[in-house]
């Protein structure tokens, strides 16, 4: 495998955009240069190609039968393994899926996984949260720093900082008495996509709140004429739910591939 100059990215996407339907949000993230990370080919042929984010998470795409690139990518897979690193491998088709499987069936983990997209420029009816003690703000660094599930770990290890997420993305937080009780975030996003990660406190589920701080970031997501994503396992029922009630349609299945160092 050979690692690409940036001024190929843009080749690269045209590939990505063309010959497949549903690319991952991170995957864009890269190519649009939005988070770094790093594109590998088979050559400057381009029949063959992994996108990785620098969290460890991976897209392959092209040609599952280039024998060269396949040998390299098995090397380059077990290095990771071996070193303890994150290994988090988003399969293009089942056709890859095979390939995946035929070579490394016994070293990774595999994961069903749907991808939802919304219904876009349809705007979602919200309610006032301010006559129940609740209050919506726009993400921050001050409410990053008093969140539980989406704090500055998070967004190090996704957007490689804080300030680089301030700048390329954007999300909503409920507060109550001064406190980040729901959050929707964006974990990826491109020029053209943005994808959901959704988290609300234990103590203040069943109040509605993911649906009412989901509902401001799709409205917002319009305004910016991005693409609202959401990915789940196929067995996450209340992930599921929620989507379908925020007016995401149209799930496709596809696989994700682990090692056993980090689980999704």
């Amino acid at each position: 495998m050979i690692i690409l100059n940036k001024q190929d990215y843009s080749v690269v996407k045209k590939k990505i955009t063309v010959k497949e339907n549903s690319p991952p949000t991170f995957a864009l993230s890269v190519l649009d240069e939005y988070i770094n990370g790093t594109v590998y080919a088979d050559s400057v042929n381009l029949q063959t190609i992994l996108i990785g984010t620098n969290s460890g998470i991976y897209y392959v795409f092209g040609n599952e039968s280039n024998d060269q690139f396949n040998k390299d990518f098995i090397e380059f897979y077990r290095k990771r393994s071996n070193d303890n690193l994150r290994f988090t491998l988003f399969s293009a088709n089942t056709n890859w899926d095979q390939a995946l499987i035929k070579h490394l069936k016994n070293e990774l983990k595999q994961i069903r996984r749907l991808a939802f997209t919304h219904k876009n420029n349809v705007r979602l009816h919200t309610t006032n949260t301010s006559s129940e003690n609740f209050s919506i703000k726009k993400i921050d660094e001050k409410t990053i720093t008093n969140s539980v599930e989406f704090n500055n770990d998070y967004y190090k290890e996704y957007w490689g900082s804080v300030t680089n997420f301030i700048e390329n993305g954007f999300g909503f937080c409920i507060l109550h008495q001064g406190k980040v009780v729901s959050e929707c975030t964006s974990i990826f996003s491109s020029k053209s996509l943005i994808e959901i990660d959704i988290a609300t406190q234990s103590d203040f589920q069943g109040f509605g709140l993911a649906t009412k701080i989901g509902k401001e970031f799709i409205n917002y997501s319009s305004q910016k004429n991005l693409i609202p994503r959401w990915d789940c396992d196929v067995s996450n029922r209340s992930s599921i739910n929620l989507a379908e009630k925020l007016g995401f349609t149209n799930p496709k299945e596809y696989t994700v591939f682990v090692n056993n160092f980090h689980d999704e």
